[in-house]
């Protein structure tokens, strides 16, 4: 790609496999792009690639069936669209875009993401100057204006939007109070009817601004974040276990140490099996980049977190911001993470081959 760290928008999804195939999209100099896994590698969707020139290159993906909405971000924009797959051409093809409203005194956007709930209802969210806003639409292109869930944020925090069962929930980073908040949606209520602020974890440094999420099919939730601690030999994640009743459990995970300095996990799962966290490491002795792929197994109330692999690339610079499906992998199907370097290079792994 003609774009530095192509995979870097956390917390965002840019990939999905279906029937149809595997899909991904990135961003370029010229807006986003949509590829297509073949025998050859990827392949870039012209026609779709054509119709998105010069809208907001950074792409979190929803896809559900044969239809995939997207939300694009760029300073103080929100453009959310919708493909809908051709069995006849056998590719994608672009149905519209539209513009969420955005508030006049925006200064900044960072990341958004988008979600779907129980009625098939949309939400977006995203940090927006110091504050947390979301927005709804019935059918994904009549889109409300903004509502505030938070208004206190440092300008380096964001959020993350997750459908559960029956609700919608909204996370963040608040640095600024050192906590992980909450506020939860029930499907089929207004608007602006949202829980009070749920306090996941305050204090001792543990908010910062990477986090990524998974649902299990019983309707709890693993997150993974990023602290704020960066103190040698102390750990530097966060794993943040959601049961069905919405009680936290927060795990610390992963130390800093001389060699290495851990960053940006992510968190995926295998239908009713195998759970994997991965995050990038630099090793700091070598001043070289890799990716740590990890097993993670729940024993009764212990957790445990084991190196399956190390992903290298001859890349001497910094590579990266491991992206994966916003859906879990199903058994069957190809189970892919994708992760990119500042000269413009993206690669794709499959954790299929660890199992």
């Amino acid at each position: 790609m003609d774009y530095g760290d192509a995979t870097a928008d956390k917390p965002q999804s840019k990939s999905w496999t279906n029937k149809y195939g595997q899909w991904l999209i990135v961003a370029d100099v010229d807006g986003p792009k949509l590829l297509k896994k073949d025998p050859l590698g990827w392949t870039s969707q012209s026609e779709v690639n054509h119709a998105w020139q010069a809208l907001p290159p950074r792409a979190d993906v929803l896809s559900k069936g044969d239809e995939t909405h997207l939300v694009l971000v760029d300073e103080c924009a929100l453009t959310v669209v919708k493909l809908t797959y051709a069995p006849e051409s056998k590719e994608y093809q672009h149905q519209w875009k539209v513009n969420l409203p955005i508030p006049e005194n925006c200064n900044s956007i960072e990341t958004a993401t988008i979600t779907q709930d129980s009625k098939n209802q949309f939400w977006v969210c995203a940090d927006m100057n110091e504050n947390i806003m979301v927005w709804h639409s019935l059918n994904g292109q009549d889109w409300s204006d903004p509502f505030m869930l938070a208004d206190d944020i440092n300008k380096d925090d964001i959020s993350l939007i997750v459908g559960l069962k029956g609700q919608v929930s909204v996370i963040w980073s608040n640095q600024n109070t050192q906590a992980m908040v909450e506020r939860i949606h029930h499907d089929g209520d207004a608007l602006n009817q949202w829980s009070q602020p749920i306090i996941v974890q305050q204090g001792d440094n543990n908010a910062d601004d990477h986090l990524n999420a998974t649902v299990f099919e019983n309707g709890e939730m693993i997150l993974v974040t990023k602290n704020s601690v960066d103190n040698m030999n102390q750990p530097q994640f966060v794993l943040r276990e959601r049961d069905k009743e919405g009680n936290w459990t927060n795990i610390p995970y992963e130390n800093l140490t001389k060699q290495r300095s851990p960053s940006r996990p992510i968190i995926n799962h295998v239908a009713s099996g195998k759970i994997f966290e991965i995050h990038a490491v630099r090793n700091r002795e070598e001043d070289r980049y890799f990716i740590s792929v990890n097993e993670v197994i729940k024993e009764n109330d212990s957790w445990q977190f084991s190196e399956i692999i190390q992903l290298k690339t001859d890349i001497k610079g910094k590579n990266g911001d491991v992206t994966s499906s916003k859906a879990r992998f199903l058994r069957d199907e190809p189970k892919l993470i994708f992760f990119s370097d500042d000269l413009g290079n993206v690669y794709s792994f499959d954790l299929d081959t660890l199992l």
